[in-house]
């Protein structure tokens, strides 16, 4: 990495702004400036588990791309539009303080637990699920617990969200990958192409402009057809208000510039126009040419040939942008905010943006069904799509801990919530803020009566989510998000699994936490002596401690040493060397009890993954797809050294015809005659890996 920690954050950010500032995303241009103001100021720790100083570890941060708190808290800012209806309907003052005292009252305690009781809520932000668990509390008869969680809470109940969304009917069974107000959020923020409007402008400003000028000149025509010989009783002060009215154009209109232009025919004839008014008829030839040049092309003013062009190009113009007509779309889902429905397109029906494909997406994104749906329609098409949905496929796994169902469903809705909560960026081998930091979830947990068979449905609860996962994308490595889901469920369940997450490289330090030399060793248990040990190498013995594991990361990696100066494509280099000697969680969650059709994934990765990404990485710039490639690679072996050997022979069969259906040639055949070396008890020289470091790197 060159240059400090310290310092790559605020580049980093300014990075951020300006692409922020490229796309014209104002929102994220706040909060990208918010976070490079408060790392400045020092009141946020770049690296902190809780980077910002004075606020709470069970307050959720802000956080944008890069894992940067704002500084801010994510249930801050206006009320929503249900808590100011709470408001209204109860006769309070627009303020959350007041929704905070009234939710204390018998009033406010009975609304509470008949959500409860009805499950007519929801809960987006664990700070949402706070005064519900203090009215269940009371209900159970744990008034003191649920005194401490006021207590704790009463500093922030000004600026927090403590109150759950209101439903009219419970949330029906499914998931979903965004809501209905996140749809309205994105087709809000849908912003016109300037390329496009710059069009509009150009054929209902210039064009009937051009004409204007084109005619004006056409006027002066003699007998034989000739422009410039003779001028109208009144050309003059018809082209000094064409010359006005250009002055004016020119101020309002700014989205295209080809009138500007010198040479173009808007500026020719102005300066014709100009120059003939001033007595000087040097210029009329110039227009002479232009305008036979134009009526060639387009029709003499008034002809049927120019009426009907520019006929067409207005009523183009007059069509509405496609952000006005998301804009409509969205004004038609505001009334269903807080809907969960398996056909949000039904919503927007009538529309008339209904059948743009990026209105269609993105109300879509919004449905609300079973996994195997959203997968099967396109609304979930990677393993980032479906970490974006774990926390609400583990929810079930969480309600059925606890023997009150009233109970589990509210910590199930928490746990969810706080799951969705985006990760900070650390340093120093720290770890992120843990469920547990949430008072009303200690409270909950503490004063439930769990079942017997909680554990077991745990752990098969994560395992189903894993399975589920590699089967559905069986090339793509478990993504960081989904990793601490089934984390968090593991715990739970009491199998602590040393789960590694993904480091990023810009910010490495040059060494491993002790989970990576946990994972490494369990690894070695399962991979050292098949298909994937031989083909990378992997030695008798796993590095025993975070020295050693360090060390053999670097060796492999082809370094001596690693420094804060080191390249990042160094440090990716010798991460991906540690993801290869822990299998970056494959072993792991196999050590937990997931299993499946391990051929059958390895050849679903190798034609669905391997084979595509080889081909786009031997384009220019194609490191990334290099990357993918090798990583969908690593997971082949894994899966291959899980089914055994004859499943390696038939996988080379099928691996060889779908490449010779392919036009990637050599690089595809040298990864399969390396696994038929690795097959056969040879060693492979060179195996393949992503990350490229070159002379100027090390």
């Amino acid at each position: 990495m060159r240059g400090t920690v310290v310092m790559s954050a605020p580049n980093y950010l300014w990075g951020q702004l300006r692409r922020a500032l490229d796309a014209d995303n104002d929102r994220r241009m706040a909060k990208t400036l918010d976070a490079i103001a408060g790392i400045d100021a020092g009141r946020i720790t770049v690296g902190d588990p809780v980077p910002t100083k004075g606020m709470p570890a069970w307050v959720t941060p802000e956080i944008i791309r890069g894992g940067f708190a704002t500084g801010h808290a994510a249930a801050s800012g206006p009320l929503t539009d249900d808590e100011q209806a709470l408001a209204t309907a109860n006769g309070l003052p627009g303020s959350r303080a007041a929704l905070f005292q009234w939710a204390l009252t018998d009033a406010g305690l009975t609304w509470l637990t008949t959500l409860l009781d009805q499950r007519t809520y929801q809960v987006r932000l664990p700070e949402q699920a706070a005064l519900l668990t203090v009215a269940h509390l009371i209900r159970t008869g744990h008034g003191a617990e649920a005194a401490t969680i006021i207590d704790t809470i009463r500093p922030h109940a000004d600026r927090l969200q403590f109150l759950p969304i209101p439903l009219t009917a419970p949330i029906p069974d499914g998931v979903h990958i965004a809501t209905i107000g996140d749809a309205i959020t994105a087709l809000e923020q849908k912003k016109p192409r300037r390329q496009v409007e710059a069009q509009r402008e150009a054929n209902s400003i210039w064009g009937p402009y051009t004409d204007q000028l084109v005619a004006l000149w056409w006027d002066t025509r003699d007998a034989a057809g000739t422009v410039g010989r003779v001028f109208p009783d009144g050309w003059g002060n018809h082209a000094q208000d064409l010359l006005d009215v250009y002055d004016a154009l020119t101020e309002e209109h700014t989205l295209t510039t080809k009138h500007r232009k010198p040479g173009s025919t808007v500026q020719i004839l102005l300066t014709a126009t100009r120059a003939t008014l001033a007595g000087d008829h040097t210029q009329i030839h110039r227009a002479r040419q232009v305008v036979s040049d134009v009526v060639a092309k387009r029709g003499a003013p008034a002809s049927e040939a120019l009426t009907t062009l520019r006929r067409v190009q207005q009523e183009d113009a007059a069509k509405p942008s496609h952000a006005v007509l998301a804009k409509e779309a969205a004004d038609a889902l505001r009334p269903h905010r807080d809907v969960l429905t398996h056909e949000p397109l039904r919503l927007i029906a009538d529309t008339r943006g209904e059948h743009l494909p990026f209105v269609r997406r993105t109300v879509d994104r919004a449905r609300h069904a079973p996994i195997g749906q959203l997968i099967h329609v396109g609304v979930i098409t990677s393993a980032e799509g479906l970490a974006a949905v774990a926390p609400q496929l583990a929810g079930p796994g969480i309600a059925g801990q606890y023997v009150d169902s009233v109970a589990g469903h509210l910590a199930a809705a928490t746990f969810t919530a706080f799951q969705n909560r985006r990760s900070v960026l650390l340093l120093n081998y720290q770890t992120q803020v843990q469920v547990t930091a949430l008072p009303w979830y200690q409270a909950l947990t503490a004063t439930s009566e769990t079942s017997g068979s909680a554990r077991v449905r745990l752990l098969r609860q994560a395992n189903t989510l894993t399975k589920h996962a590699i089967e559905s994308f069986p090339g793509t490595v478990l993504p960081n998000p989904f990793l601490r889901v089934i984390a968090e469920l593991y715990r739970q369940a009491d199998l602590p699994l040393p789960v590694t997450y993904e480091l990023a490289a810009d910010i490495f330090m040059g060494g491993f936490s002790k989970t990576f030399v946990t994972a490494a060793r369990l690894a070695h248990e399962y991979v050292a002596a098949g298909l994937y040990g031989r083909y990378y190498g992997l030695g008798e013995q796993a590095p025993a401690d975070q020295k050693t594991f360090a060390e053999e990361t670097y060796r492999r990696a082809g370094i001596d040493t690693y420094s804060r100066w080191s390249s990042v494509a160094v440090a990716g280099s010798v991460i991906e060397q540690a993801q290869i000697l822990t299998t970056q969680n494959l072993a792991i969650v196999t050590h937990a009890g997931v299993t499946i059709d391990w051929e059958t994934a390895a050849t679903t990765a190798f034609t669905r993954t391997v084979l595509p990404e080889l081909l786009a990485a031997q384009q220019p710039r194609g490191l990334r797809q290099r990357k993918n490639a090798a990583y969908a690679w690593r997971q082949v072996l894994f899966y291959l050294t899980m089914a055994g050997t004859n499943a390696t022979d038939r996988f080379l069969e099928t691996a060889r015809r779908a490449t010779d259906r392919t036009r990637i040639g050599a690089p595809a055949q040298t990864l399969l005659d390396d696994l038929e070396r690795s097959h056969r008890g040879q060693a492979v020289m060179k195996p393949f890996t992503g990350w490229v470091v070159r002379d100027n790197d090390r």
